[in-house]
């Protein structure tokens, strides 16, 4: 058993340890603005959510804000909504020059498609 699956982060969001190197489908749900802290104390973020009810919201930077729009081919909330994406561990990924890896998006493994759903999220 890998150490990060006994003792788990306690973290509102999903993070690279949650998905793995060949990460997992999921179909998203829609998005909402979050309060977390930064840095430099709270600071406003996207959260996007999943139809899959085990899984966390995902924050969003610019990098997997841009790989939405390649893996869904769509520009908009709407849009990406009920589209499946794969959500992965990029080892690769660097924070200030160092390799720790990072949550990454890339067009979802495997036949999907478009789910229409419900949502109670504003966008």
């Amino acid at each position: 058993m890998n150490l990060d699956e006994l003792v788990k982060s306690k973290s509102d969001y999903l993070k690279k340890e949650d998905v793995g190197e060949d990460g997992v489908n999921l179909t998203i749900r829609g998005f909402k603005k979050v309060q977390v802290e930064g840095d430099n104390g709270e600071e406003e973020k996207i959260a996007m959510f999943f139809a899959e009810e085990n899984f966390k919201p995902l924050l969003l930077n610019i990098t997997n804000k841009n790989r939405l729009k390649i893996a869904t081919g769509e520009d908009t909330v709407e849009g990406v909504k009920g589209k499946t994406i794969n959500v992965y561990n990029d080892p690769y990924v660097e924070i200030g020059g160092k390799i720790t890896g990072g949550v990454r998006i890339r067009a979802a493994v495997g036949a999907t498609k478009t789910v229409p759903l419900e949502t109670d999220v504003p966008f």
